[in-house]
């Protein structure tokens, strides 16, 4: 009878421990899983027309368009379409400012703040202007568009029958690189 019963413990420990090692198996192994996406967003900037302009003489007064010979406002076509303003001012004289008013437009998904303006006219006989002096620092949404005006002035510094040339370099950064004060 002991004997049976010794068997019958054996027995009943070695099934307890068979359970116990099923038992602990099915549970101590889970895995979950996260996945994600994240599209990241563009930052575009481009000038928006129309274009229009005015010249005024240096004392403010308007300038007949009967004195002008022509001056052409375009957006450039090449691959960056729009990114490019090109003004061509024929048949300027002297003493004659052009204003040409712009926008420039937000057209990525990303909010932009005009960082700086660069104006180079290192062999132009006159200045070249980008008000309001308040567009750095001016943040623009995706969708919207601020305006601004280019000012050109020609001075009796220009020489008759010559072409001169002028940049302007307007540098947009997304709005959290912009520096805080």
């Amino acid at each position: 009878m002991k004997m049976k019963t010794k068997m019958i413990g054996i027995f009943a420990v070695l099934m307890i421990a068979l359970m116990l090692v099923g038992v602990s198996y099915a549970l101590w192994d889970k895995h979950i899983t996260i996945n994600g996406t994240v599209n990241i967003g563009t930052l575009d900037a481009i000038f928006d027309g129309p274009y229009p302009w005015s010249a005024t003489y240096d004392g403010g007064t308007p300038v007949p368009p009967a004195k002008l010979t022509g001056i052409t406002v375009t957006v450039d076509t090449a691959p960056h379409a729009a990114e490019t303003l090109v003004v061509i001012i024929d048949g300027l004289y002297p003493c004659i400012t052009i204003h040409i008013d712009y926008n420039i437009r937000n057209t990525g998904t990303t909010p932009w703040i005009v960082n700086d303006i660069s104006v180079d006219t290192s062999s132009f006989p006159g200045t070249v202007t980008v008000t309001p002096p308040s567009l750095v620092g001016t943040q623009v949404d995706a969708g919207g568009s601020i305006p601004a005006d280019l000012e050109v002035h020609i001075t009796n510094a220009a020489a008759q029958s010559s072409t001169y040339h002028f940049t302007v370099t307007i540098h947009v950064v997304q709005w959290n690189e912009y520096p805080q004060p």
